[in-house]
């Protein structure tokens, strides 16, 4: 078998471990061809550094890119944004010590005013969907590329076509690099003379600007002059699975060509059948379930599956690990059993050399005032104990918290399943389908749980009218003659309805005392009728401090005879001009008026 190292070589996920664990094994085999010889230590470096960076580029991958900033430390700090995925920033270092990718909260200090090619970077990267992450063997580098934008943005604001569309982090450049480059599936002639071996459809990476620790260099030149090895990154397993399936992403390792934007995009459908597949017929059911379901609904239901999921993914995450009990485990059993060894009347003990590690027991020992061995080996139980039972507590509040999403989800199928079983013409008429939801126990349920209604446009209207009537400064009252009498409710509303007044409508207020200000309605081509001004004089008597008396004098004047000045107080007026009147009544002249207007 004869390759060249320009062919494509795709290793399945369940052989690659193998070819890696036997790479140098290989390497010194006659009997194998010469091209697994040659690439033997090519594929365990790939193990190695696949194993260290694939966190971080599955992060990455299919994740939108909201900021990128930096820091004038040597760091370059990417926003990811991924469903259902933490908010952690990817924080690539070019620092001479500890340069690499890693996912970090603590956040370093950014720069004042953004470089070169942060300024570049957020032009053409920031707000797009990282596509796929490769890694290169020699040079180690990481490859992060970019998908394009949709077809529909606009040609006013689109990139131009040589625009950068991938990020690269040189590792083995000293000192180490970021560059921001453009991808191309051919070598351009400006190029020809300084780059060897692009034979072929081979793709080329031109440098837009690059950025190290010294200084940021803009201008563009071939990033690598010589061709690339990459590999794409597999998916993380399932920390959860057991076993070993035979369909996993392929690992491919090939010289870059245009071929692995396909893998790419075969790798983006394999994950999405992924999602879709094992625990794909739970979502697309409560999916189907959630659409038979008005909108208002359908975002209750998701913010509350959300709000579970999360709470869910918080709880185990806050699980102690089993690593560090059996730590715990074994520290303290070895310290009771080694106790024996302690000094006597010494209150430090060097540990033997040999049981340090066997015991799992620190170098040195040191007793505190007032504290024996024994008081360690006490102590050291006391702790295993204690994160023991906050393990065991935890445990209880993840699967009650696994039941709670359970039965949630039950719910919204049983909805979905009951609304679906019901005849094509209720559900073809919403006047129908919200008279039989009404008898359905389980969209009830749902409703109940979520605290929402089935239709809730009309329930809003009515509460909106409802609060528009509460919110009127005044009441409404009918004269007998058909006039409207408006009496307001408060010293507020007095100034509020005086506002409403038209300029030729009639004003009536008690003259003495305090009580509330009346409108009475002009007719139009008359003036108000003497019943419907008296009966206006009795509402404002009535609604005074003078109701007991039932007599009173009263203003009567038009509103174009009042002034509003800044500086009175709420209820307060200036009457220019009006007419004095002196009404008295009875109880059953004023109850018939109540009682006829509904007061």
């Amino acid at each position: 078998m004869d390759l060249s190292v320009s062919q494509k070589m795709v290793l399945s996920a369940g052989c690659f471990t193998q070819v890696v664990s036997r790479a140098i094994f290989m390497q010194n085999q006659p009997s194998v061809p010469k091209f697994f010889q040659d690439i033997a230590p090519q594929l365990s470096r790939l193990g190695l550094w696949q194993k260290k960076l694939s966190a971080v580029a599955g992060r990455l991958r299919l994740s939108t890119v909201q900021k990128i900033s930096a820091s004038d430390e040597g760091y370059l700090i990417l926003n990811l944004y991924k469903p259902a995925a933490p908010r952690d920033p990817a924080i690539i270092s070019i620092r001479r010590t500890g340069s690499g990718i890693e996912l970090g909260s603590a956040r370093p200090q950014t720069q004042p005013k953004p470089n070169s090619l942060v300024q570049l970077a957020r032009k053409y990267l920031q707000g797009r969907r990282i596509s796929q992450v490769l890694l290169s063997l020699e040079p180690v580098t990481v490859v992060i590329e970019f998908s394009p934008l949709p077809e529909e943005t606009s040609t006013e604001k689109a990139p131009p076509s040589d625009a950068p569309d991938c990020l690269i982090v040189d590792l083995d450049s000293r000192p180490a690099r970021v560059c921001v480059a453009r991808r191309h599936s051919y070598v351009p002639e400006r190029y020809a003379d300084q780059c060897t071996g692009f034979e072929g459809d081979i793709c080329f990476f031109e440098s837009h600007c690059e950025w190290t620790i010294d200084n940021t260099k803009t201008k563009r030149r071939a990033t690598f002059n010589r061709p690339l090895v990459l590999s794409c990154f597999s998916d993380a397993p399932d920390a959860t699975s057991t076993s070993t399936s035979t369909s996993a992403a392929a690992v491919s390792i090939a010289v870059a060509s245009p071929q692995t934007e396909s893998n790419s995009a075969g790798a983006d459908s394999v994950l999405q059948a992924a999602k879709d597949s094992p625990a794909g017929h739970e979502k697309t059911t409560l999916q189907s379930a959630l659409n038979f379901m008005p909108t208002h609904v359908r975002r209750a239901a998701r913010t509350r599956l959300q709000f579970l999921e999360r709470r869910l993914q918080r709880q185990k995450a806050d699980l102690p690990p089993v690593s560090e009990l059996e730590r715990l485990k074994h520290r303290a059993e070895g310290l009771r059993a080694h106790i024996y060894m302690w000094p006597k009347d010494f209150p430090q003990w060097h540990v033997p050399p040999d049981i340090i590690e066997s015991a799992g027991l620190p170098a040195v020992l040191t007793l505190k005032a007032g504290q024996s061995a024994g008081d360690l080996v006490t102590q050291a139980f006391n702790e295993l104990d204690k994160l023991n039972r906050r393990r065991s507590e935890l445990e209880k509040r993840v699967e009650e918290s696994k039941i709670a999403l359970e039965r949630f989800e039950d719910v919204i199928r049983q909805a979905g399943d009951d609304i679906l079983a019901l005849s094509e013409d209720v559900l073809a008429s919403q006047i129908s389908l919200t008279r039989e939801v009404r008898h359905l126990v389980s969209v009830q349920r749902l409703l109940t749980q979520l605290e929402v209604t089935w239709l809730p446009s009309a329930e809003r209207a009515a509460a909106a009218e409802a609060e528009k009537e509460r919110r009127l400064p005044y009441r409404s009252f009918r004269a007998s003659s058909g006039e409207f009498i408006r009496v307001s409710k408060s010293a507020a509303d007095a100034d509020a309805m005086l506002k409403l007044m038209p300029a030729h409508h009639t004003w009536v207020h008690v003259i003495t005392g305090e009580g509330s200000h009346v409108w009475l309605e002009k007719p139009k081509g008359a003036k108000p009728s003497d019943s419907a001004l008296r009966e206006a004089a009795i509402l404002a008597i009535h609604y005074s401090k003078q109701t007991r008396a039932q007599e009173a004098d009263v203003y009567v004047a038009l509103r174009a005879d009042l002034d509003k000045k800044k500086d009175l107080s709420a209820g307060k007026v200036i009457v220019r001009r009006s007419e004095h009147r002196f009404v008295r009544y009875e109880q059953a002249e004023l109850q018939s008026l109540l009682e006829a207007s509904g007061n």
